[in-house]
């Protein structure tokens, strides 16, 4: 078919051609090219302006990078106890398929134990649905240790990789295409234990085998037996550790963020690179910032960040198609969710926050994200208040990288090793990375900072603040957020708050 192009018509064709990436769900791993068109400038000029030419404290600096003082809470000690022995004939085979990123199946992995212990029943190794987004197909042992996970927990419940031959016809194909007897689809969000008793236990006794999907955030936090949820912290906290390529990419990055090159960038062979044991008196210490600001959450938080009209555009457009205009927050102005703490912080703003903590320009920061929605562009400004800010593209070769290239639960598993051996971890917004870092930190006493939202928004509504009355209020708002034990409260998640289900006051 032949197009005609009259007076203006390329220009016509040209938008033709680029507007279809805004009603697409799977253009949001890259940002609009409208909104690079329309390159972000700084939004809050006069904090940054002073922000880059802060002066350094050494008395604040020597305050910022001072481990927590032992708070009286321990992971809890049960190795006195005696294993105990599992029963002698299993009710059957429990499978269960999740959804979601790499941490939403994490904690959805320390549920399935839970619930094959309730239940009496053999787990079989969980299947990760592939990523709608991300289109990451990554298994639990292309993730996961498999060996180890099933030898700690080998007196808790009986644990199988693939189901024996008899049961081989129990696939996530089989349960795709019609109903079946044996697929429980209608467990509800945190469903109690005697839910999965009166519902699922019929089901293995009848058939052998059970499948539950979907199955993430179906175990209540609350009113369980303490040994399943110290089961569930066991999981989590000692069952789940990544394959060794992961691990020893991710200590070769901690190994360069404290001893940093010399001479340019690593070359191909990280491993003989890489120190086995690093001087911890002359190592240096550096921040892992958690910058979650894709698209998606852009798009669902329906706060304006400064793109202009076209991004506004784009971003309405985006909402359109993923969430249908469904989205509760578009029923609020700006300046209304900014003042609740809605909106998630920019790069700028983020990069703000750290520098009136005290953080200066020699602070050596690993940015964890899959891609920011705006680009470099977005980044620049977080770039030049810490100009050391390093990334798995910086620290590594593109060979060291071949084998998590493109897979985005093993970038973010990267991510969350480096997150956890950090001297600091701080997240832009909440999500299920903040949250298992926040609580895998916590059960470790690891300084964790957590933005107050909603006094950084009402603080950058101010337009005439200065930068020694936003300095000050910032550091008052967040003296208590760098990682003090919060007990769990019901409802909360046992694996954001710890204490006291997963940890012992001495």
């Amino acid at each position: 078919m032949k197009i005609l192009l009259q007076p203006g018509g390329v220009l016509a064709a040209l938008l033709l051609l680029i507007l279809p990436a805004f009603y697409t769900p799977f253009a949001h791993a890259s940002p609009s090219v409208l909104s690079e068109w329309n390159a972000p400038k700084p939004r809050h000029l006069p904090l940054l302006k002073s922000a880059l030419q802060r002066p350094t404290s050494n008395e604040k600096q020597t305050d910022l990078w001072t481990p927590l003082d032992d708070q009286g809470w321990r992971p809890c000690d049960e190795s006195s106890k005696p294993p105990l022995s599992l029963p002698e004939k299993s009710e059957g085979y429990l499978q269960v398929f999740l959804d979601g990123g790499l941490n939403q199946q994490r904690m959805g992995i320390c549920d399935a134990v839970a619930v094959a212990k309730i239940l009496n029943a053999t787990l079989v190794i969980p299947h990760f649905e592939v990523n709608p987004v991300w289109q990451d197909s990554s298994s639990f042992m292309d993730i996961f240790d498999v060996d180890h996970f099933i030898n700690v927990l080998k007196d808790d419940i009986s644990i199988v990789k693939e189901l024996p031959d008899e049961f081989s016809w129990s696939t996530r194909e089989y349960y795709a295409i019609a109903i079946r007897a044996t697929r429980i689809k209608m467990a509800p969000v945190h469903a109690s234990a005697n839910w999965y008793l009166e519902n699922v236990s019929p089901v293995l006794q009848s058939y052998g085998i059970a499948a539950v999907s979907p199955f993430s955030h179906r175990l209540s936090f609350d009113n369980l037996p303490m040994d399943i949820q110290h089961l569930r912290s066991k999981v989590n906290f000692q069952a789940l550790v990544f394959v060794p390529h992961i691990r020893a990419l991710g200590d070769a990055l901690v190994s360069r963020l404290r001893q940093p090159y010399k001479n340019g960038a690593p070359g191909a062979n990280y491993l003989q690179e890489t120190t086995d044991v690093i001087d911890k008196d002359s190592a240096g210490k550096f921040v892992v910032l958690h910058l979650r600001f894709d698209k998606d959450m852009a798009a669902h938080s329906a706060c304006d960040f400064g793109g202009g009209k076209a991004e506004k555009l784009a971003l309405a457009k985006y909402r359109q198609v993923i969430w249908q205009g469904r989205v509760l927050n578009s029923q609020f102005t700006d300046e209304e969710l900014r003042s609740q703490g809605r909106c998630p912080l920019t790069p700028e703003e983020i990069g703000l926050l750290l520098a009136a903590l005290g953080f200066d320009n020699s602070t050596r920061l690993y940015l964890a994200s899959h891609k920011v929605y705006g680009g470099e562009a977005r980044i620049s400004t977080l770039r030049k208040l810490f100009p050391l800010m390093e990334g798995k593209k910086s620290l590594a070769s593109s060979e060291e990288r071949a084998q998590i290239k493109g897979k985005a639960s093993l970038l973010a598993a990267v991510d969350y090793y480096v997150g956890l051996h950090s001297d600091i971890f701080v997240s832009a917004s909440p999500g299920n990375m903040h949250n298992a870092l926040v609580g895998h930190r916590t059960y470790k006493n690891l300084k964790t900072i957590r933005p107050n939202m909603a006094l950084l928004g009402q603080l950058f509504l101010n337009k005439s603040i200065s930068w020694t009355d936003f300095q000050q209020a910032v550091v008052e708002g967040h003296e208590n957020r760098q990682g003090q034990i919060r007990l769990r409260k019901p409802k909360q998640s046992i694996y954001t708050y710890p204490a006291p289900d997963c940890m012992c006051h001495v």
